[in-house]
């Protein structure tokens, strides 16, 4: 089947670096309950809850943005404030759902199957500040100002088209706002959606440990 290897994290492809394989052929999405997730030595593990879990991811994934990058750390932010948006608009129809399944999930658990942010990903020769694998295709989120379309812009342009991926410029005044429903407008249905597309919903982290990861529900 064919696959894709993402890099991500730091600011050149490292050896044994963080990196995703995704098995395109499979059309699934690249979600967060999605692992395997590495973290630094010494790092505290997830709380109990759904949201202290959401919460340690969203600070993982920050600090694999540039530590002076001050947008893509606001983006993560602002990315982890749409979702629990998304969970309050669409709760009526989560708890529906959950109910369905005897209860043997909570509502909150569907805010672990929105798609997985890959910080500074590096798709052939180009570095991203975020990449999504939809199931479908590669979204790369570029943060912009206000710089003209240069020749520099239209090569990057290119090399992405080159990798199959599709450019998404998010302009630094929208993170600067801080307003979850104005990203909300701005990312594809598929960003949004994440719950309607899971029958099941999962956690990244195995209920036996605080630095392990699966990949698979941990029920």
């Amino acid at each position: 089947m064919p696959s894709l290897v993402i890099p991500y994290g730091t600011s050149t492809p490292l050896p044994g670096g963080p990196a995703v394989t995704i098995d395109t052929g499979a059309h699934d999405p690249l979600r967060l309950n999605d692992g395997p997730y590495s973290y630094d030595d010494g790092t505290q593990g997830p709380g109990p809850t759904a949201a202290e879990r959401l919460d340690f991811l969203r600070e993982h994934l920050t600090e694999l943005c540039d530590l002076w990058a001050k947008r893509p750390r606001q983006f993560v932010a602002l990315y982890f404030q749409m979702i629990e948006r998304v969970m309050e608009r669409d709760r009526a129809a989560i708890g529906d759902r959950t109910r369905r399944l005897g209860g043997l999930f909570s509502p909150a658990d569907y805010a672990f199957s929105a798609l997985r942010p890959l910080p500074r990903a590096h798709l052939n020769t180009v570095r991203v500040d975020f990449a999504f694998w939809t199931g479908e295709a590669v979204i790369a989120v570029d943060i912009t100002g206000d710089d003209a379309r240069s020749p520099a812009w239209q090569a990057r342009r290119d090399a992405l088209a080159a990798a199959r991926a599709q450019p998404l410029e998010i302009p630094s005044a929208t993170i600067a706002r801080a307003d979850p429903a104005a990203l909300e407008a701005l990312l594809p249905p598929e960003f949004t959606a994440f719950w309607q597309g899971e029958a099941l919903p999962s956690s990244p982290f195995k209920a036996s440990g605080l630095d392990t990861v699966s990949a698979a529900p941990d029920f």
